[in-house]
């Protein structure tokens, strides 16, 4: 059982709060402005560290779980562009077919006139004649990604049936995003692995530090 005994005292060492001890924290580009340290102060009040050396694990246990939060959102993100990767292939390659189609229709036309090749349009000048046209598809595949995200429900249905159209499911799309050939999210999937293991550890080593406490005290703000 815990004795009423009175905690280190940082006035002591020229101090404010032992956390003063730890160097500032830099914010990191992709952040939001505050987030960590109302994340930070959170969890400092749940954690309630006591001592020094309590105080340095606890931040290093909330810097892990931070780090898991980050992880989290940049594999959720990587998801996210191989899916909309997905869609705009699948929207370029329905473009291109469209295109095809209206070529092919022009020449059938053009032949059926009595023209030949040798008059038809510098369409043979390009290495690729569908280049002209394939930003528009792209484009238009990345507004339907945008769609297939949105909070708006007549944005959403309508991309679900245009996705479904070009032959495509979201739990495919899902799936494909999840390979581990998708080096992206399996390089955040195996961190997260990393960090919730290093968690486990840090967080067992702070509860003994806890149990242990000879006295019970203030907790020292972060």
């Amino acid at each position: 059982m815990a004795k009423n005994l009175t905690p280190p005292d940082p006035a002591r060492f020229d101090l404010t709060s032992f956390a003063d001890l730890l160097p500032p924290r830099e914010q990191i580009l992709g952040e939001d402005p505050g987030s960590f340290e109302v994340f930070h102060d959170g969890m400092v009040q749940s954690l309630a560290p006591l001592t020094p050396y309590e105080c340095v694990i606890a931040e290093n246990l909330i810097s892990i779980e931070w780090e898991i939060f980050q992880h989290r959102r940049m594999r959720d993100a990587a998801v996210r562009k191989s899916i909309r990767n997905a869609i705009c292939a699948a929207a370029i390659a329905r473009g291109k077919k469209a295109y095809e189609t209206t070529q092919q229709e022009a020449w059938d036309e053009h032949v059926e006139a009595g023209g030949t090749e040798d008059d038809w349009q510098d369409w043979y000048e390009w290495d690729d004649p569908f280049l002209g046209e394939k930003e528009t598809s792209r484009n238009a595949g990345l507004e339907l990604a945008r769609k297939a995200v949105s909070t708006d429900p007549e944005d959403y249905a309508a991309a679900c049936a245009e996705i479904e159209a070009m032959g495509l499911t979201f739990i495919d799309l899902m799936g494909e995003a999840y390979q581990p050939r998708n080096w992206q999210v399996k390089e955040h999937e195996d961190k997260l692995k990393e960090l919730e293991r290093r968690r486990r550890e840090v967080k067992r080593d702070f509860d003994g530090l806890q149990n242990a406490r000879p006295f019970e005290g203030e907790v020292i703000e972060g």
